[in-house]
């Protein structure tokens, strides 16, 4: 690439984060007063984006609910089984404290949440952490959490980030891909995802998920015959199946979001952006969100220069 587009493409770039910058820094005052960014950890950083005196949604909370019940707040819970269920499925694993399962409100069954849960309005916000990349029809859960917020609510978003994690051998999500599964009302996985959940599973030093700056050698999970036999018994079950189907940098997940409100799919905006050197980047969403600061062909630039952060090990 000749000198100057380099140039220019380190400048656009370097903008778009000194802007991002500067709203992670609006935001961290607004939320906690004297306490920078830099400073929180992961679980204060999420709950400075909601207004905890509210009434407050948390989906898929397992064994590590970020606003328990026990803590006195007014919180409710959507899981994938109930209590009972989840404490069996986890008895045998040593590193989960059964007792910060706590019992479930709603239990998801294949339909909307927004159907499931049945409150329009009603929350002050709603939190999901490593959710949105299992949803079969990912807008279909953004617009049934814009039903279920006021019109002042915030969704707090954890989203893995595929350069740190096992979806790291696996292409980038792109808008069309979501507004399909839209349109064909997905309420479970196709049997092709399922084999490449499978067949390109990675592994960076044998871990699932690593930090920025860590440079082992990549490998897979799997074999191919173990993907094989996934996608064999997705074709013939007619029960769900969990997967990561959706996956992004940060930047190329900015820009879905951009491109569905910018197309009137959605009504959520982002309002809160932040990084991180682990395996998750962080949003709020809200109807009176501002947007992202950088424009489309931003955003795909960073799409790439992100990927390109890949160590190959």
């Amino acid at each position: 690439m000749p000198p100057k587009r380099v140039h220019l493409r380190a400048a656009a770039l370097a903008k778009c984060r000194a802007s991002a910058s500067l709203s992670k820094r609006k935001g961290a005052a607004k939320n906690i007063a004297g306490q920078t960014m830099a400073r929180m950890n992961r679980n204060e950083l999420l709950l400075s984006l909601i207004d905890l005196s509210g009434i407050g949604l948390e989906i898929g909370p397992g064994y590590n609910p970020l606003v328990p019940k026990s803590s006195g707040r007014h919180i409710e819970t959507v899981d994938h089984a109930p209590a009972a269920e989840l404490r069996e499925k986890y008895r045998n694993e040593v590193n989960v404290n059964l007792s910060r399962i706590e019992e479930v409100d709603y239990v998801s069954d294949g339909r909307p949440l927004a159907e499931i849960v049945n409150k329009s309005c009603h929350y002050d916000y709603i939190i999901a952490s490593h959710v949105i990349e299992h949803t079969p029809d990912l807008l279909g859960f953004l617009k049934d959490c814009q039903t279920l917020l006021k019109q002042d609510g915030v969704l707090v978003l954890a989203v893995p980030d595929k350069r740190r994690c096992f979806d790291v051998f696996q292409s980038l999500t792109s808008t069309g891909m979501v507004l399909q599964a839209h349109l064909e009302r997905r309420t479970r996985h196709t049997p092709g995802h399922i084999f490449d959940f499978v067949a390109y599973n990675g592994l960076r030093d044998g871990k699932a998920g690593w930090n920025f700056g860590e440079d082992g050698p990549l490998t897979f999970a799997h074999d191919l015959a173990s993907a094989c036999y996934a996608f064999e018994q997705a074709t013939s079950s007619t029960h769900y199946t969990d997967a990561h189907v959706w996956r992004f940098t940060p930047s190329s997940f900015r820009l879905i979001l951009n491109d569905l409100y910018e197309t009137d799919h959605l009504g959520l905006r982002e309002q809160f952006f932040s990084e991180s050197d682990s395996i998750e980047f962080y949003l709020s969403l809200s109807q009176r969100g501002t947007g992202c600061p950088c424009d489309r062909l931003m955003l795909a630039s960073m799409t790439l220069a992100e990927q390109q952060e890949i160590a190959i090990g």
